[in-house]
């Protein structure tokens, strides 16, 4: 009887749980934060953005894991003088958990558009904030043909 009891306590407390709420437009906001840091040329703010041990899985090239290297990956990249901008066409969240799906274009200094594509970003809610876990793209302009 006694351990019937324990079981339905611990049952019972269980149940009465607070699951974590989601923050879905905390997370619809994050693209703005990407975005800002992006145009500002701040790689060290581009990489807080990523939990500690995320990885960047960009096309052409290895995957590159932990913050120390993304933030070198993108001051390389915006060295080039390389624009972009994001748009989000799909954001999910459940619990400290979610992803983001869009669009992006690539601009040389001028603005000519040197690339269009797709992304998706997995996200972790860590202690309350959204970190980018996950990070890939890729091009939707064709190949070019062969000679």
């Amino acid at each position: 009887m006694k351990k019937l009891m324990i079981l339905l306590s611990v049952l019972l407390t269980a149940g009465c749980m607070q699951v974590p709420p989601t923050d879905l437009e905390g997370l619809k906001a994050m693209q703005d934060v990407w975005q800002s840091a992006f145009d500002a040329k701040d790689p060290a703010r581009l990489a807080a953005i990523y939990v500690e041990d995320g990885a960047l899985l960009p096309p052409n090239s290895e995957r590159i894991s932990g913050r120390a290297a993304i933030e070198a990956y993108w001051a390389e990249f915006q060295a080039s003088g390389i624009g972009a901008e994001i748009t989000d066409t799909e954001v999910y969240a459940h619990r400290d958990i979610g992803y983001s799906v869009g669009t992006f274009v690539a601009t040389d200094a001028g603005g000519a558009t040197l690339d269009e594509g797709k992304y998706v970003l997995i996200w972790r809610n860590v202690d309350g904030e959204w970190q980018m876990h996950r990070d890939i793209w890729n091009s939707s302009l064709p190949l070019p043909a062969p000679e």
